[in-house]
């Protein structure tokens, strides 16, 4: 009797109407950008390798919004900005600079992370919903250079130069999530969503897939812990930037949730 009298305070397992997730994000990123001049053809460049950190913890948002019994949409957001530098033994080509062997180019790096979706449960229980997905990965990537060029026509002449370059990245997903309702207060997710596709001067794929949990300490409040893996790999020709970007990421989110 104890035991059912305490499950009956907590929200049942698809019967919340809104919860919101606050926290901390770790990443680990795995990053290739290669930026194409007016005739030439960028070189690809690891940015990890070029000293920017390659794990790095920031500030996360998510929600979900049941609308209706079996429909929902979600939303996920950060961001993350990172720097470092290194010596190069040979020549760079970044958009219409060649930066030169042997001296320290700079990197910057700033990318944003928004994640749409909306999904139908065609299966739903007490003990398990299964929905499928359409969602929109939108990525936001700025990306800074500078260091030691050639001067055209200068023989072995040098300058110092920086060139910024910037672009969104709108892929469309689909996908399906499975959620386990272990207890009223108790549940684990998971989802896998992707697709390639062509929008505008976007070529390219996303893959996104997440592992989690959380556990409610009263009926409203509660923590939560998830692991997100994103490959994004795309051809961009837009004025703002020409060229190649692979973006790999493990992601690790501790978070605080609210129910209603």
């Amino acid at each position: 009797l104890a035991h059912s009298t305490l499950a009956q305070d907590f929200i049942k397992g698809g019967e919340d109407r809104f919860t919101l997730n606050l926290g901390g994000i770790v990443n680990q990123f795995d990053t290739s950008v290669g930026l194409n001049g007016g005739t030439t053809q960028g070189t690809p460049i690891d940015l990890e390798g070029n000293g920017l950190n390659k794990s790095l913890s920031s500030f996360q948002a998510s929600g979900t919004w049941r609308w209706a019994a079996n429909h929902r949409s979600d939303f996920l957001y950060f961001s993350a900005k990172r720097s470092g530098s290194r010596q190069y033994d040979r020549d760079i080509t970044w958009g219409d600079n060649v930066y030169k062997a042997g001296f320290d180019i700079n990197a910057q790096a700033k990318d944003e992370f928004l994640f749409l979706d909306y999904r139908y449960s065609f299966h739903k229980s007490e003990a398990l919903e299964f929905a499928g997905v359409l969602g929109l990965y939108g990525g936001g990537f700025n990306f800074d250079l500078n260091g030691t060029v050639s001067v055209a026509g200068g023989g072995s002449a040098t300058t110092t130069a920086s060139s910024s370059s910037s672009t969104t990245v709108p892929l469309p997903l689909i996908g399906v999530s499975l959620d386990w309702y272990i207890q009223p207060r108790w549940k684990a997710t998971t989802m896998l969503s992707g697709m390639q596709a062509k929008i505008g001067n976007v070529d390219g794929r996303a893959t996104v897939f997440s592992l989690g949990t959380d556990y409610m300490l009263t009926r409203n409040w509660g923590l939560g812990l998830t692991y997100t893996y994103t490959d994004v790999g795309v051809d961009v020709t837009k004025d703002s930037f020409s060229g190649r970007l692979d973006w790999k990421m493990n992601a690790v989110m501790a978070y605080a949730t609210m129910k209603f």
